[in-house]
C-alpha cells in the first residue's frame, strides 16, 4: 500500500524454531559475489583457448578476455571483461594503465583497429541486484557464436565489461554503499585510486578508449567486410571450439526474433548504393531494399565515407596492417569522432514501472534527438521497457539526494558526459519488482 507517497510491503513470515537457525531476507532476486566469480571461472574454461588468438585467427571468432581490473578496498576482485570478433585485432596490445591491472601475469588484451568501444557496468550499487541479471543477460547474448545480430555487434564494437563494481558492497550485503558507507555513484568526479579503486578504474578505461579506440579516416568498415575466401559477410558456423548441439542451435523464438529485427538478407557487402534518385525496390524477402546495407543505422555517423550515396568502403584482399597509434588529439574530441560510442552503466529501482534510461539534456536538438533514440529503439524491441519512464531532464543531472545531499553531477552518466562529452552516456534501471519480467 501507499502511506504519505511511500511504498509500504507487508508481509509475514514464520520463522524456523531449529536453535541457530538464519534466515536472509532479500530485497530482491540474489546474485553474489561468488556466484559471479563462479560464472566467470565457467567462461574462462569455455573460452581459453582466446588467449592464443592472433590477427590470423578467423575473422569471426569471439574474442573473449578477462582481466583483474584492480582490489577493491576489501581485496576482491574487479575484473574487466573484453569481448568482440578478430576483425582489425592488432599484434599490440592496450597498455598497462597507471595504478590499475595488478597482476602482471596476465597480459592485456589486443588491440583493434575500426573499432569503438561499448562500455557496460553494473553493480555500483550493491542491493540492486536486477543490474546483474541483465548484465548476465547481455553477457549470454554478445558471446552467441551463430547469432547474426551478436556476430554483427561484435564486428562493429569491443565490449568492455564489469560485471560488479562494487563487490564489497555486495558481499556485506549493502544496499548502495561500499565497505566505507561511501555511494561509489557520486565519486565519478574526482575518483580516488586509494579509496574509490574500482570507480577510477572504469574512468581511466573511459578515458584511454576516448583517445585510442577512436576510428580514423580509411579505417576498415568491418560491417561491410567479406573475407576473400568466404561468399558471404555473415558466418553461419561457429569459428571457435565446437559446443554442444543444444547450446549451439538457435531455438524458434531466436531464429524468428532475428528475422523480425533484421531488415533484410544478412548481405551486408554484396550491395551497390544506386544512383541518386532511383526508385526503391523489394527484395524477393518482400523486404525494402534501398541498395545499400544499413545494419548499423543507430550509430550515426559524421564521417563522410560511411554515408551510403558515397558508396560502401571495400576491403582490400590483403589483411589490414596495423593501424598507426591515434595521435593526441590538438583539441578536445568532438562526440561522434570519441572512440567511446557507449557508456551504459547498469541500477535497480525501487518506484518506477519496468525498465527505464536516465539520459543527460542536450541544447542541441540533434544532440537530444540521438540521445533518446537508442532508449526509444530498446522500447521498439522489448515490450518491457518504458521510455516514457525514462528521463532526459538537465534537473535530473543536478539533483540532490534526499539521503545525504549529494548531487547526480558526480554519477558516471554525469560526470562521464562532463568529462568526454559523448551523447550515449545513460543509466539503465529496472524496478526490482519486475526482475521476473526482465528475466522472462
Amino acid at each position: 500500500q501507499v502511506v504519505e507517497t511511500q511504498f509500504v510491503l507487508s508481509f509475514v513470515h514464520r520463522f524456523l524454531e531449529h536453535r541457530g537457525a538464519t534466515t536472509y531476507f532479500a530485497f530482491c532476486y540474489p546474485f553474489s559475489y561468488t556466484e559471479c566469480q563462479d560464472m566467470l571461472a565457467q567462461l574462462d574454461g569455455r573460452y581459453q583457448d582466446c588467449r592464443h588468438m592472433s590477427p590470423s585467427s578467423p575473422l569471426d571468432s569471439v574474442y573473449y578476455h578477462r582481466e583483474l581490473l584492480c582490489h577493491s578496498l576489501d581485496k576482491l576482485r574487479v575484473d574487466l571483461l573484453t569481448i568482440t570478433s578478430c576483425h582489425g585485432m592488432q599484434e599490440k596490445r592496450e597498455p598497462r594503465l597507471d595504478k590499475l591491472f595488478p597482476d602482471t601475469s596476465t597480459p592485456r588484451p589486443r588491440c583493434f583497429t575500426g573499432k569503438r568501444v561499448f562500455f557496460l557496468s553494473s553493480r555500483v550499487h550493491p542491493g540492486e541486484t536486477p543490474s546483474s541479471f541483465v548484465f548476465n543477460g547481455f553477457l549470454d547474448f554478445i558471446l552467441r557464436e551463430e547469432d547474426p545480430r551478436a556476430q554483427m555487434l561484435r564486428r562493429m564494437f569491443v565490449f568492455k565489461l564489469i560485471p560488479m563494481l562494487n563487490p564489497d558492497g555486495v558481499l556485506r550485503g549493502h544496499y548502495r554503499t561500499d565497505s566505507r558507507g561511501v555511494n561509489l555513484n557520486r565519486q565519478y568526479l574526482h575518483p580516488d585510486a586509494e579509496l574509490h579503486p574500482a570507480v577510477y578504474g572504469a574512468k581511466a578505461v573511459l578515458l584511454y578508449h576516448h583517445v585510442h579506440s577512436r576510428v580514423l579516416p580509411g579505417s576498415p568498415d568491418w560491417r561491410t567486410f567479406v573475407s576473400p575466401l568466404s561468399t558471404s559477410s555473415l558466418s553461419l558456423k561457429s569459428p571457435n571450439c565446437p559446443v554442444p548441439a543444444a547450446e549451439a542451435a538457435l531455438s524458434e523464438l531466436d531464429k524468428t526474433n532475428n528475422l523480425r529485427n533484421c531488415p533484410g538478407p544478412w548481405r551486408a557487402g554484396t550491395r551497390s548504393c544506386p544512383a541518386a534518385g532511383s526508385p526503391r525496390t523489394l527484395a524477393q524477402d518482400g523486404q525494402p531494399s534501398d541498395g545499400c546495407e544499413r545494419a548499423a543505422w543507430i550509430l550515426p555517423s559524421s564521417r563522410g565515407s560511411e554515408r551510403c550515396e558515397e558508396g560502401p568502403w571495400t576491403p582490400a584482399a590483403a589483411p589490414v596492417p596495423e593501424a598507426a597509434e591515434p595521435a593526441e588529439p590538438a583539441g578536445p574530441i568532438a562526440p561522434r569522432d570519441s572512440g567511446l560510442a557507449y557508456y551504459v552503466d547498469l541500477h535497480g529501482h525501487a518506484s518506477k514501472r519496468g525498465c527505464f534510461m536516465y539520459g543527460n539534456s542536450f541544447s542541441d536538438e540533434n544532440d537530444q534527438v540521438e540521445n533518446m533514440l537508442f532508449p526509444k529503439l530498446i522500447s521498439l524491441n522489448s515490450p518491457h521497457f518504458d521510455f516514457t519512464g525514462c528521463n532526459f531532464s538537465e534537473k535530473n543531472m543536478y539533483a540532490r539526494d534526499k539521503r545525504d545531499g549529494q548531487s547526480k553531477e558526480g554519477s558516471g552518466r554525469v560526470a562521464v558526459y562532463k568529462a568526454l562529452g559523448i551523447i550515449h552516456s545513460q543509466t539503465h534501471r529496472l524496478e526490482v519488482l519486475s526482475v521476473s519480467s526482465v528475466l522472462a
